[in-house]
């Protein structure tokens, strides 16, 4: 008698489980609530199938399996602790691994090239000298007394003489003139034109 009652609540327990089942499929990402309802089947149903297997074997009940049998409608609140906790979702949060530092590697300073500048050859700033100072009547002497009366040539030697930077050179570019013009050294026209090219460097 209590086999076949046992049987009836184990066929309606499993047609809940199907049901349980069918609803938890048709969801692709069922909720919380969905999963302990499954739960919940599954373990009622467990629990009719064990109870069913001891009552086959023995052919009696033992007054614990009688007083499970009658709890089984109603679930006590120890039989609820005793219900595992349902999977619930539960959101997993992976940390990554912190990356080990690789060693560190002695660091080579780069090669620098070396630019070579071209020589530029730096001459010293010659302190631009003072041009030669002639009146106009030491010109006119010295055109027609010194330069054979050609004033072209006068013109070319004082600005020769004006742009010499020593006074050596300056010496030696008038013993060239006296040499070419004959000049007599000790002639007052003469050792005036020396004179003024003289005072440049003075």
């Amino acid at each position: 008698m209590q086999t076949d009652i046992l049987l009836k609540q184990l066929y309606s327990s499993l047609g809940e489980l199907k049901a349980t089942i069918e609803k938890f499929e048709k969801h692709p990402s069922p909720s919380t609530q969905y999963t302990e309802q499954l739960h919940s089947a599954i373990y009622h149903s467990n629990k009719l199938v064990s109870a069913y297997l001891v009552l086959k074997e023995q052919k009696d009940v033992s007054p614990e399996l009688n007083l499970h049998l009658k709890l089984m409608n109603v679930p006590t609140a120890e039989e609820k602790a005793a219900i595992v906790e349902p999977i619930k979702e539960q959101v997993v949060v992976v940390t990554p691994v912190a990356e080990i530092p690789k060693p560190i590697e002695e660091v080579k300073a780069p090669e620098v090239e070396k630019v070579v500048e071209p020589f530029v050859e730096v001459k010293p700033q010659v302190k631009e000298l003072p041009k030669m100072i002639i009146n106009i009547n030491d010109k006119f002497r010295f055109i027609n007394e010194l330069f054979e009366a050609n004033a072209t040539e006068y013109n070319i030697a004082v600005e020769q003489m004006n742009s010499v930077n020593s006074l050596d050179e300056m010496m030696s570019y008038l013993k060239g003139l006296t040499s070419i013009y004959e000049w007599k050294e000790d002639s007052e026209v003469v050792k005036n034109l020396f004179a003024l090219a003289q005072k440049r460097f003075s």
